[in-house]
């Protein structure tokens, strides 16, 4: 199945079009990793769905930490959440949350790692084995969540999940400078940028997992 992997759009219309474009590619499913907006309101958001359901592809999405607090219902009421579910899609089967571990802002969706580790495992109590883990938040210490000047600020818990359960792939954004395909173990993680600056990932998985980076 080739999937794209879209996050941080911030709700900027730049980052529609570059949606359009991509949705035009031949894509078998959308994954959106969140912040569809920044801090709102959910018509962004709305708008933003009739975009993508448009084209009639798949969809699942989890919202981010700069999203309103309400974004799973509209994504719900939509049916494409995948924020703190285990969904199939095709022949993949997809866990997801949203928000992001704490930060020093105190954006709208925020987890302490102890919730984050929570959640992750009712989720993967659902998902059984070879599962995709759609997460707003990278794992800590890895290249998707890394700063120019070096500093991590991922999610240790997302981490330790990745490293026990050995997800195929985890889909991961937040971190606009983490740009970066790599793995932990032998799950591959994506970080397609920021949207909004017109980047994006495919992901391919099959008999082989792989990804490529987009620039627009």
């Amino acid at each position: 199945m080739r999937l794209l992997v879209v996050a941080d759009l911030h709700g900027q219309p730049v980052a529609q079009h570059h949606l359009i474009e991509l949705l035009g590619r031949g894509f078998e499913g959308v994954v959106l990793i969140g912040d569809l907006s920044h801090l709102g309101p959910v018509g962004v958001i709305e708008d933003l769905l009739n975009t993508v359901q448009k084209s009639n592809i798949p969809v699942l999405s989890v919202p981010g930490n700069c999203d309103p607090k309400n974004t799973d219902q509209v994504l719900e009421a939509r049916g494409v959440n995948l924020h703190k579910k285990c969904i199939k899609l095709g022949n993949l089967t997809f866990i997801g949350l949203g928000g992001s571990n704490v930060t020093p802002f105190n954006t709208p969706l925020e987890f302490t790692e102890a919730e984050i580790t929570e959640e992750l495992e009712k989720l993967v109590e659902k998902a059984g084995r070879n599962f995709i883990l759609v997460t707003h938040a990278p794992p800590f210490g890895t290249p998707a969540d890394m700063l120019p000047d070096g500093t991590h600020i991922g999610s240790k818990s997302i981490r330790a999940f990745i490293e026990r359960t050995q997800p195929i792939a985890n889909c991961c954004g937040h971190v606009h400078e983490g740009r970066s395909i790599s793995h932990l173990g032998s799950t591959l993680v994506v970080n397609p940028g920021p949207l909004s600056k017109g980047y994006a990932a495919e992901l391919k998985v099959g008999e082989k997992t792989e990804a490529t980076l987009i620039q627009l």
